[in-house]
């Protein structure tokens, strides 16, 4: 008989771990569970324990995968919640089950979130010196693109194939350019805005085509072939407004239009906190924009990063017809009617571990958004 380490004779190391294992579980390892039996369990996680769940054994894993587009297409949007003391931890907050869970990633410390795009999280180096990054807090998955000439805004990335094949279109951060950058280019594009005393407002990319959005309410064609031209697309009847809000000590330019795409429709959102909003569904075929006064069964979860029109929130105990919006320097969520009105003010989402910056809001992630990658039409 040998003497192991463990201080047992005739039996490995191996073969002791199994053996206490099968033991504790009453003569069946936790890794040899039925995958049927894992599969149930893994789809009634949330977002963050399903990951966990995933972590655990080779076949915990093979269960994880099997569901995962339906445990993550079924995840409500979440709060990201900004801190100025964690450079390796996001924090998401629930708003429906009232609770935060934190994701690892790698570090970006230094780091600054300027963008959000099927479902990764776009990230810049606050002095513009590191490359732009892109990961994705769900699949783990990372891009990279070269340094952008100027600090951006709002970012979204396209793929005619897959996501590493993308090209991204990017607002400066003053909203007076507008940078692209297509894969095997050497440097950044850059286009100033197509009309005088304009600022650019938005930008998303919908049904295979990239929409530019100006403050005065016209939505511009941007077309990315090796000509790349803005051509004027539609205009909403009434003239919108954009504000100027005190960021960092400094009045800067901050658009309150927005483009927000669900299913075949493309809306053009006026909205401001504690202001009547004004919804204009684009009309693909007079390419004007009519006014509308109904989200029917959907929600308009907005912020000053993200938003998206959201089906039937009612099946996590929300409110239909509505919209979700974050104060923008204090902590409250607001629930909103189209009227302006405000129906439900929801707790405060902060916590002792994640301290709110002063000079950056929250902002919406949407985990449904991350198997999802907008595909550019090249014609």
């Amino acid at each position: 008989m040998t003497k192991r380490k463990n201080g047992v004779e005739g039996i490995d190391d191996g073969a002791l771990k199994k053996r206490i294992t099968s033991e504790k579980s009453d003569g069946r390892p936790w890794s040899e569970l039925p995958m049927d039996l894992l599969g149930d369990i893994s789809r009634k996680l949330n977002l963050v324990d399903h990951l966990a769940f995933g972590g655990v054994c080779r076949s915990w894993r093979m269960s994880a995968l099997a569901s995962e587009r339906d445990v993550i297409a079924s995840q409500p949007p979440l709060v990201v919640l900004p801190s100025i003391s964690a450079d390796k931890v996001l924090s998401l907050y629930n708003i429906f089950e009232e609770n935060t869970s934190q994701i690892e990633l790698p570090t970006f410390a230094s780091k600054e979130c300027c963008g959000l795009s099927s479902g990764y999280l776009v990230f810049q180096d606050r002095k513009g010196q590191d490359e732009l990054w892109l990961i994705s807090p769900i699949t783990r998955h990372e891009l990279k693109f070269p340094t952008p000439p100027t600090n951006i805004s709002h970012a979204t990335i396209t793929s005619p194939a897959t996501p590493s094949d993308s090209s991204i279109v990017a607002l400066s951060k003053d909203f007076v350019r507008l940078l692209f950058y297509r894969p095997n280019d050497d440097k950044w594009t850059i286009y100033k805005t197509p009309e005088p005393k304009c600022f650019y407002a938005d930008i998303i990319v919908f049904k295979g085509q990239v929409y530019v959005l100006t403050c005065n309410g016209k939505i511009w064609n941007f077309r990315l072939q090796s000509d790349a031209s803005l051509t004027l697309f539609a205009v909403c009847d009434n003239p919108v407004r954009c504000s100027t809000i005190l960021r960092r000590f400094s009045f800067q330019y901050r658009p309150n239009v927005f483009l927000v795409a669900s299913d075949d429709e493309l809306l053009m959102v006026n909205f401001r906190v504690f202001t009547r909003p004004k919804n204009f569904k684009v009309d693909l075929q007079t390419r004007k924009g009519v006014v509308t006064n109904s989200l029917g069964d959907k929600a308009l979860f907005i912020a000053d990063m993200s938003r998206a029109l959201i089906s039937n929130p009612t099946k996590w105990g929300g409110r239909n017809n509505c919209i979700y919006a974050p104060d923008y320097y204090l902590d409250p969520i607001y629930v909103l009617s189209l009227e302006g009105k405000i129906l439900q003010t929801l707790k405060d989402t902060g916590s002792s571990s994640c301290r709110k910056c002063t000079f950056y809001s929250s902002y919406w992630y949407f985990p449904n958004k991350c198997f999802h990658v907008d595909f550019l039409n090249e014609n």
